[in-house]
């Protein structure tokens, strides 16, 4: 522009005029000197002054005779400016196009959808989404102890697992077991028996009544069937239920061994509770495991009605990692030989289970976890450890 190139000159000519002074004469002192360049100056900043002043004034007619210039088009500006109003469509709009849907960002792969904090009750929970599947294998090392005995125990479980339905999920679980019983006869005298073999294979669905909400909590029925896939602790070679003859004993199970299974037709349910109240979430749940009678033997054998319950909370310790407190317990009623009651063969286990939900890999986690039991029909200590894939 002009005024610029009005400037420029002006310092040019200030420049110079301090770089090549005129010559004075050396009889001039200080005081003079300094009187002669403040009159310079002084003079200096007036041009500059009248200079800038008729420079302005031909820019103001310039510019009302001069044709308003359009800015050209920037697309890169146009673009961003695009992107960023973008935010501010209305709902209508929003809600009329399609979007993809979203996945955590724990959790990229559609498979994982769940909370992990729901893998500490999996067993009554939905945590499957339609066609997906898993499957789980677990061993655990059972330690127990009573009057005169003690007990070991290597237990194992398959389960696979199939969501159906977004709130639908089946499972089937295939046990096995060995176990060895240890009693005191005498003095330093002792008398184990072992025994091994397949658990009771269940099967099982769990389905989704309610999903939680702020206000309420989440609930899921289970329904399952027990099969007599499992070895019998029964044994009828003392048995005696007639108390007025000699070895009265009217309870044929097998105390010499420990078994973890009835073999015996069962049927179960549970309708569990859950509620995340962050960063916890907590559930409860309570239900039935019924068996059906069994002729073993010439009698007709009903192991008693158990009623189950469980609680606990979960958190996320980090992304891939999970802590889990659960207290499970269950009351059942007498056993029945022939339509008659067994005394005295209530049982009433708790436990109480601390445990740790690691993901090693996209689809797949270790669950390591430590039980102790809190009542004498309890196991002392139960040390698992599982491991699960999810495809």
């Amino acid at each position: 522009m002009a005024l610029n190139g009005t400037v420029y000159r002006a310092i040019s000519i200030i420049f110079l005029a301090g770089l090549f002074p005129h010559p004075l004469r050396a009889e001039i002192g200080h005081a003079a000197r300094e009187r002669v360049l403040e009159a310079r100056i002084r003079s200096l900043e007036q041009r500059l002054g009248e200079m800038e002043t008729k420079l302005e004034g031909r820019e103001h007619r310039s510019s009302l005779k001069a044709p308003p210039v359009r800015p050209r088009p920037n697309p890169v500006a146009e673009a961003s400016n695009s992107a960023a109003a973008e935010p501010t469509r209305s709902k209508s709009n929003i809600a009329a196009t399609p979007s993809a849907p979203r996945l955590s960002a724990v959790e990229p792969n559609a498979a994982i959808e769940t909370p992990q904090e729901t893998f500490v009750f999996r067993e009554n929970s939905v945590t499957l989404k339609p066609r997906h599947f898993e499957i789980d294998v677990g061993a655990d090392y059972i330690r127990g102890s009573g009057f005169l005995q003690s007990d070991r125990a290597l237990s194992a479980a398959t389960s696979i697992r199939l969501g159906v339905l977004d709130w639908l999920e089946v499972n089937a679980t295939i046990p096995g077991f060995t176990s060895t019983r240890t009693r005191g006869i005498g003095p330093f005298r002792t008398q184990s028996k072992q025994v091994s073999g397949f658990g009771d294979m269940a099967l099982q669905a769990n389905a989704r009544l309610h999903e939680q909400t702020a206000d309420t909590p989440g609930v899921v029925l289970s329904l399952g069937t027990l099969f007599p896939t499992g070895v019998r602790p029964y044994e009828f070679g003392n048995y005696q239920p007639n108390s007025a003859l000699r070895g009265y004993n009217p309870n044929p199970t097998d105390f010499d061994a420990g078994y973890l299974s009835r073999g015996e037709w069962g049927l179960f349910t549970n309708l569990q509770f859950y509620k995340t109240v962050d960063p916890l979430i907590l559930f409860f749940g309570a239900g039935v495991r019924y068996f059906l009678p069994q002729d073993i033997q010439g009698h007709t054998v009903q192991a008693g009605t158990a009623y189950t319950y469980n609680m606990g909370f979960s958190f996320a310790v980090s992304e891939k990692s999970t802590l889990g407190l659960q207290i499970l317990g269950s009351y059942a009623d007498k056993l029945s030989v022939d339509r008659h009651a067994v005394p005295q063969s209530e049982l009433e286990p708790v436990s109480v289970r601390l445990s740790l939900i690691q993901r090693i890999f996209l689809n797949t986690w270790i669950e390591p976890s430590l039980g102790a039991g809190l009542t004498r029909d309890s196991p002392s200590l139960d040390i698992g450890f599982g491991i699960r894939h999810r495809f």
